[in-house]
Protein backbone atom coordinates (compact mmCIF):
# COMPACT_ATOMS: atom_id res chain seq x y z
CA UNK A 1 0.00 0.00 0.00
CA UNK A 2 3.07 2.61 0.40
CA UNK A 3 3.23 2.19 -3.53
CA UNK A 4 -0.69 3.38 -3.99
CA UNK A 5 0.24 6.19 -1.18
CA UNK A 6 -0.57 5.25 1.73
CA UNK A 7 1.39 7.41 4.70
CA UNK A 8 4.23 5.63 6.68
CA UNK A 9 2.53 5.50 9.32
CA UNK A 10 -0.75 3.73 7.96
CA UNK A 11 1.73 1.25 6.86
CA UNK A 12 3.21 0.83 10.06
CA UNK A 13 -0.05 0.18 11.83
CA UNK A 14 -1.03 -2.48 9.59
CA UNK A 15 2.63 -4.14 10.41
CA UNK A 16 1.76 -3.59 13.93
CA UNK A 17 -1.71 -5.29 13.10
CA UNK A 18 -0.53 -8.29 11.44
CA UNK A 19 2.53 -8.55 13.29
CA UNK A 20 1.05 -8.68 16.99
CA UNK A 21 -1.99 -11.28 15.02
CA UNK A 22 1.04 -13.53 14.07
CA UNK A 23 2.79 -13.26 17.99
CA UNK A 24 -0.89 -14.10 19.96
CA UNK A 25 -1.88 -16.27 17.36
CA UNK A 26 1.12 -18.60 17.55
CA UNK A 27 0.15 -19.43 21.54
CA UNK A 28 -1.78 -23.11 21.36
CA UNK A 29 -5.67 -22.20 21.69
CA UNK A 30 -5.32 -19.13 23.01
CA UNK A 31 -3.89 -17.76 19.94
CA UNK A 32 -7.15 -19.53 17.89
CA UNK A 33 -9.73 -17.68 20.35
CA UNK A 34 -7.42 -14.25 19.52
CA UNK A 35 -7.66 -15.26 15.73
CA UNK A 36 -10.99 -15.23 15.94
CA UNK A 37 -11.86 -11.86 17.75
CA UNK A 38 -8.72 -9.88 16.51
CA UNK A 39 -8.58 -10.30 12.46
CA UNK A 40 -6.00 -8.00 11.76
CA UNK A 41 -6.49 -8.44 7.64
CA UNK A 42 -10.20 -6.68 8.41
CA UNK A 43 -8.45 -4.09 10.73
CA UNK A 44 -5.94 -3.19 7.83
CA UNK A 45 -8.75 -2.78 5.69
CA UNK A 46 -10.50 -0.52 7.78
CA UNK A 47 -7.13 1.80 8.33
CA UNK A 48 -6.80 1.92 4.41
CA UNK A 49 -10.62 3.11 4.00
CA UNK A 50 -9.89 5.90 6.56
CA UNK A 51 -7.31 6.98 5.13
CA UNK A 52 -8.22 7.50 1.55
CA UNK A 53 -11.94 8.28 2.74
CA UNK A 54 -11.48 10.88 5.54
CA UNK A 55 -7.59 11.41 5.34
CA UNK A 56 -6.84 9.76 8.56
CA UNK A 57 -3.53 8.11 10.30
CA UNK A 58 -1.10 10.90 8.73
CA UNK A 59 1.76 11.17 9.18
CA UNK A 60 5.56 10.27 8.69
CA UNK A 61 6.53 6.70 10.22
CA UNK A 62 10.15 7.44 11.05
CA UNK A 63 9.61 8.25 15.13
CA UNK A 64 8.08 4.65 15.42
CA UNK A 65 11.01 3.44 12.94
CA UNK A 66 13.38 5.45 14.81
CA UNK A 67 11.87 4.07 18.27
CA UNK A 68 11.87 -0.03 16.97
CA UNK A 69 15.31 0.52 16.11
CA UNK A 70 16.38 1.82 19.35
CA UNK A 71 14.42 -0.74 21.33
CA UNK A 72 16.18 -3.86 19.61
CA UNK A 73 19.80 -2.28 19.71
CA UNK A 74 18.94 -1.89 23.80
CA UNK A 75 17.74 -5.68 23.48
CA UNK A 76 20.77 -6.64 21.81
CA UNK A 77 22.89 -4.84 23.84
CA UNK A 78 21.84 -5.55 26.95
CA UNK A 79 21.08 -9.80 25.63
CA UNK A 80 25.18 -9.63 25.35
CA UNK A 81 25.88 -8.06 28.16
CA UNK A 82 24.00 -11.19 30.25
CA UNK A 83 25.48 -13.75 27.94
CA UNK A 84 28.61 -11.93 29.03
CA UNK A 85 28.32 -12.37 32.57
CA UNK A 86 27.23 -15.66 32.52
CA UNK A 87 30.13 -16.82 30.66
CA UNK A 88 32.28 -15.08 33.13
CA UNK A 89 30.36 -16.53 36.10
CA UNK A 90 30.50 -20.07 34.80
CA UNK A 91 34.13 -19.56 33.87
CA UNK A 92 34.59 -18.22 37.58
CA UNK A 93 33.37 -21.38 38.74
CA UNK A 94 35.06 -23.94 36.55
CA UNK A 95 38.19 -22.47 37.81
CA UNK A 96 38.05 -21.20 41.04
Amino acid sequence: MARKGASGMVVVKMMGNILLDAIVGAIPLLGDIFDLAFRANRRNLHLLQAHYTTGEHQGSAWPVVILVVLVLCGMIIAATYLIWQIVSWSFGLLFA
